[in-house]
């Protein structure tokens, strides 16, 4: 069976109480005489993603509902989209044990935080090999309208120009 998804219209609160901590994965191994050595153990690590979600009691029911039966309390994993630095997109996560917060101090406004445990992130995965911190030496944030006109160009004018075979 598929994983399920995080209900899409329980957004988290991205201004306010959303971050993530970035796996390590190095160790240190110390060395008589001398500076430690860093050595890096896996290229893959979690990583944690604190999240709060606000809405109305209503919200808080149907959190409640994907909690206690499509989730088992957090230990079955379940798709969240969350942002680790790529923008917008899928996750693997379970709900790291003891994290949940549940408040009704601003009735009826109600407040639910959690830990999100990410098995790994789309950004571990290394789509530039490195080269993308280069490109953005050389180009800075207009790397952003680069990237906006090579898409353009690729889908839009090259099919114009070049059409495709019938």
């Amino acid at each position: 069976m598929a994983d399920p998804i995080f209900p899409s219209n329980m957004k988290p609160v991205v201004n306010q109480g959303y971050s993530w901590r970035s796996p390590n994965n190095v160790l240190e191994q110390p060395v008589a005489g001398g500076s430690s050595l860093m050595i890096l153990d896996t290229k893959y690590g979690s990583v944690d993603f604190d999240v709060t979600i606000v809405g109305s009691k209503t919200k808080q029911t149907a959190f409640n509902d994907f909690y206690v039966n499509k989730i088992d309390r957090g230990s079955a994993k379940f798709i969240m989209i969350l942002d680790s630095g790529n923008g917008l997109e899928d996750h693997v996560v379970n709900i790291v044990p003891s994290t949940l917060r549940q408040s009704t101090n601003n009735d009826p406004t109600r407040v639910m935080t959690f830990t999100v445990r990410a098995e790994k992130t789309p950004f571990q995965d290394d789509p530039y090999e490195g080269g993308f911190s280069e490109l953005y030496e050389t180009y800075g944030d207009d790397i952003d309208a680069i990237f906006d006109g090579l898409a353009t160009f690729v889908l839009v004018t090259a099919p114009a120009v070049f059409p495709p075979a019938p």
